[in-house]
């Protein structure tokens, strides 16, 4: 082990053991629902996002280092995690930084971590991060997000819908109109639930940016949209709109 992996060793030992001694005064049974709540496949500790993020914000022996210096540290922490809250810590600190940085060498460090995520919430923050370079390195993130969209791990395809805005009004610059469509529209059928969920949110952001679009894709395929995907994707609508779409969608499941 080299001298990097020891001091990376070392600061996710501190994390966890941060972690672990704020949630000992946690109920577990609410640690239980919350994890029964997140789908989580690995030990969940109970800690609410406020706290995850006053843990963060407390620091950590190797908090005093610059950014570069940090992610490679983080990415060990993401990768070698034992509880949930663990993994939160890591893209909690990427989500944010504290300085400039160069979005190619972020973009290449950060896609390998989406191989790792076991629920939605840890799925979700990626997205954050993924959305905000796919703005920087557009010519970098669209491959990427186009080869996820066929990907036989269902949150690399959850990925590939919801990194493309999520949520719009955070966005500056916005992918291309027909990329959003035609990648949302190419998993229309996936059996994936938290897919489904994140083809709903793609197109109720797109409505906010291409309203036109969007409402036209809705009624082209409102009868083949998953109950999921449906209530993601309508859930801003006006109540008029959204009644007669309804009703459309109705009378097509119902033949």
């Amino acid at each position: 082990m080299d001298e990097g992996e020891n001091k990376a060793r070392s600061a996710l030992l501190e994390v966890e053991q941060r972690l672990t001694d704020l949630a000992c005064t946690v109920d577990p049974h609410k640690a239980a629902e919350r994890a029964h709540f997140m789908k989580v496949t690995m030990p969940l500790l109970g800690l609410t996002v406020p706290q995850q993020r006053q843990c963060l914000k407390k620091g950590y022996s190797f908090s005093a280092l610059s950014f570069v210096q940090q992610v490679p540290i983080w990415r060990y922490v993401w990768d070698h995690a034992q509880s949930h809250e663990a993994k939160m810590q890591a893209v909690l600190y990427v989500e944010k930084p504290a300085e400039r940085y160069d979005p190619v060498w972020l973009w290449q460090d950060l896609v390998p971590w989406v191989e790792s995520v076991n629920c939605w919430d840890q799925s979700d923050c990626l997205s954050r991060i993924y959305s905000q370079l796919l703005e920087e390195v557009p010519e970098l993130a669209v491959p990427v997000l186009k080869d996820w969209n066929k990907s036989s791990n269902p949150w690399k395809r959850r990925q590939s819908l919801v990194a493309l805005l999520f949520y719009s009004r955070f966005r500056q610059v916005f992918p291309e109109e027909d990329l959003v469509f035609s990648l949302v529209e190419a998993r229309l059928g996936d059996e994936d639930y938290y897919v489904q969920k994140g083809l709903g949110w793609a197109l109720r952001e797109a409505y906010h940016v291409w309203p036109q679009h969007a409402l036209a894709f809705l009624d082209g395929h409102v009868g083949a949209l998953a109950p999921a995907a449906w209530q993601a994707a309508t859930e801003k609508l006006d109540s008029g709109v959204k009644q007669a779409l309804k009703a459309k969608r109705k009378a097509l499941r119902g033949r």
